[in-house]
């Protein structure tokens, strides 16, 4: 039962799984519901380590082979080895793992009712835990110590443990174990008939509650403060706190709260000597209990409704029915509460043989009772014990005993007063409401407080934010009249700057529209001049001089005629050169045909002027001389670029060099103006007779401002 509790303790969890990872293997597959597995993963470990000599380790896997033999409610087997564990781990002086083999022994001593053995190793881990400063681990022995104490019946014991744990649960703020306290005392309280004190502690919890919010613990404190006023025959106020319940449920999905609600409601309807109605109600609870995830863990709680179950089907008659569900309450009773569950029981199926005349079965239960309803200083068994004990006296015509325990029930009933305890119990939840309420003025009035002081910074806020936007707001205003100033002196200066630019590129246009008139005139006069030369060599100097000038002219008269005054495309500007050739030597083009393949590119104004009267000289050379005598063919003109260079390139299938032809070393004006701009542009030039015909071919380098034609 205590299973879960064990292996979550962090503590623990953490020293085993900080071991060795086989630890953290083992222990998922636990928690994941593969218990074989773990300890097939266990006992291989184990082996190694034992082989290995590593025998902390080794008491580890035996510590963790112990706790899921427990898991499994293999008690034997657990016992077994968290006793080896210990005896190692006691044999290599390590304390802390020795402290927590303790812990899981005790555990399974109280499961099997060997009392004082468990204290004893309980005491051994609460050594521990004091000399090592575990202030929570220490708690939770008090909390064991006690439930040892409660089966052992002995309140005084058990209420030193619980007060002992609340108070170190408090000095460190544990406000779980806190609350698990303040449980037990209520109930503790409520048992030993001092349901002032028991009323104390359940609202004690509320309080921790408001702080800690748990809606689902909330329902169960409600739920046994009912319980408190069913117990001092109150049933309208129970009703009260089973609303309150019943109102927190409603937003609880954990079917364990609504179970115990439903048992709460059958005891109050019992309470209420509606036996029919109550019947029906408890065995709906029975039933919710019994459904429950892991329902072996929920046992006590079915033993609460099989007993009250047996109560109200005595009091409709049905004894045999109560015989049986007492039957069955007594077999689920759980070790920890098994003598406070079987008096309970015990003495209510004394008092139904009482009714059915089994005087003798009756008297052997109530004597066997006597003894642990003195010890456990509940005046509620006493009564009922007294009472059935006079009852079967009388039926054995023993009247002067009789009397005696109707003094006896007298006594009781004078000292239990319901009276006095109903008014002691009015005054105390008097006090707790005013108590609460003062305690929500208070709270209301901090509210109030807080809520004014946040007036004031919102108003000043406010304030701030309004002032903020007013400056804002002129700051915006100031912005945008001095934006809109700007805007305007900025396209004035923007309409100036286009005017005068536009003025350039007319004055540009003009520039070159005059040096190619320039030009133009220079290649006129020259015509003109060359009219008047008889000499062939003078004549064909000023030709040629009349073509390169013409071939520069051309090239202002593409810069003029568009819009771009820094750079020529090369398609247009070499076939309108290389047609003015054509035109100027009288070469038709049905007899020599012109084939260009030029990639349309831009260069600036001194590369196209270069290139210009490169091809300018080379076209001239072809039509001079590649074809005599009325002799067809082709001249053909490439122009290439890659990603590094250009390559123009004029070829022809005419006669073709003569045979002692020295390109390089030739003297006339044409190539050397090839080879000076060839220079110019950094390139390199190849002069030569093709396989038919020549070929000139100049590669220079790609400069930057070259760029593909649009």
């Amino acid at each position: 039962m205590f299973g879960l509790l064990w292996l979550q303790a962090q503590s623990r969890g953490e020293l085993l799984r900080n071991m060795d990872p086989i630890f953290t293997t083992a222990l998922d597959s636990l928690e994941m519901g593969r218990p074989l597995a773990a300890i097939s993963q266990l006992k291989v470990a184990g082996e190694k380590f034992k082989k290995d000599q590593n025998w902390l380790k080794y008491a580890g896997s035996l510590l963790v082979l112990g706790k899921v033999y427990f898991q499994t409610d293999q008690l034997d087997s657990s016992l077994f080895y968290l006793h080896e564990a210990r005896r190692i781990a006691s044999r290599e002086g390590n304390e802390r793992l020795a402290a927590n083999t303790d812990e899981g022994i005790a555990r399974i001593y109280l499961i099997k009712k060997q009392n004082t053995l468990a204290m004893q190793h309980y005491r051994k881990f609460a050594s521990w835990c004091l000399r090592l400063g575990k202030p929570r681990a220490k708690v939770e022995t008090c909390i064991q110590m006690a439930q040892i104490y409660t089966r052992k019946v002995e309140p005084d014991s058990v209420a030193h443990y619980l007060h002992l744990g609340l108070s170190l649960a408090k000095s460190h703020d544990f406000p779980v174990l806190q609350y698990k306290l303040y449980q037990m005392l209520g109930l503790r309280y409520n048992n030993i008939n001092r349901p002032d004190s028991a009323l104390y502690h359940y609202h004690q919890s509320l309080e921790l509650l408001e702080k800690h919010p748990a809606p689902e613990r909330e329902i169960l404190v409600y739920l046994r403060i009912s319980h408190v006023f069913l117990d001092n025959e109150n049933p309208q106020r129970a009703r009260k706190y089973l609303r309150q319940a019943q109102k927190l449920l409603q937003t609880s999905t954990n079917p364990f709260p609504k179970a115990t609600l439903l048992y709460y409601e059958g005891t109050t309807l019992l309470a209420e000597k509606k036996g029919t109605a109550a019947i029906l109600v408890l065995e709906k609870a029975l039933e919710a209990f019994k459904s429950l995830p892991k329902p072996q863990r929920h046992q006590a709680m079915q033993a609460r409704c099989l007993k009250s179950l047996a109560e109200a089907q005595h009091m409709l008659g049905q004894n045999e029915k109560a015989l049986a569900s007492l039957k069955l309450a007594k077999a689920l009773n759980l070790p920890i509460f098994q003598r406070y569950n079987e008096m309970q029981t015990e003495l209510m199926e004394a008092a139904i043989l009482s009714s059915q005349d089994a005087v003798a079965a009756s008297d052997e239960l109530l004597m066997e009772n006597m003894v642990w309803a003195k010890k456990s200083e509940n005046l509620n068994y006493l009564l009922d014990l007294y009472q059935t004990l006079a009852a079967n006296e009388r039926k054995k015509k023993n009247y002067e005993q009789a009397i005696v325990y109707l003094d006896k029930v007298h006594a009781l009933q004078q000292q239990l007063d319901p009276v006095s305890r109903a008014s002691s119990l009015s005054n105390h939840e008097a006090q707790w409401e005013v108590a609460k309420k003062d305690k929500s003025i208070g709270h209301l009035h901090d509210l109030n407080q807080q809520k004014a002081q946040r007036l004031k910074q919102t108003q000043l806020r406010t304030a701030l934010m309004a002032g903020g936007l007013l400056f804002l707001l002129l700051s915006s205003v100031w912005i945008y009249r001095h934006k809109r100033k700007q805007n305007i002196q900025l396209s004035l200066a923007k309409q100036a700057v286009e005017a005068s630019l536009q003025e350039k590129e007319l004055l540009l246009k003009e520039i070159h529209h005059r040096v190619k008139n320039n030009m133009q005139v220079i290649s006129s006069l020259l015509n003109l001049q060359a009219r008047g030369v008889q000499d062939p060599v003078a004549l064909k100097v000023m030709r040629e001089g009349r073509d390169r000038v013409r071939s520069m002219a051309l090239i202002h008269q593409t810069l003029y005629q568009n819009n771009d005054f820094s750079t020529v495309e090369t398609e247009d500007y070499f076939l309108k050169l290389a047609e003015n050739l054509f035109h100027t030597y009288n070469i038709d083009q049905e007899r020599v045909q012109l084939v260009a393949q030029i990639q349309p590119l831009k260069f600036n104004v001194d590369i196209m002027i270069a290139l210009g009267l490169i091809l300018n000289e080379l076209i001239s050379n072809t039509l001079k001389y590649a074809f005599p005598a009325e002799q067809k063919g082709e001249v053909r003109i490439f122009l290439t670029r890659n990603a590094e260079q250009v390559e123009l390139k004029v070829e022809d299938n005419g006669v073709g060099f003569p045979p002692n032809f020295a390109p390089n070393t030739a003297r006339s004006i044409g190539f050397s103006l090839i080879h000076a701009f060839t220079q110019k542009l950094g390139g390199s030039l190849q002069i030569n007779n093709a396989e038919k015909g020549a070929m000139a071919s100049l590669i220079f380098p790609l400069h930057h401002n070259a760029s593909p034609a649009a």
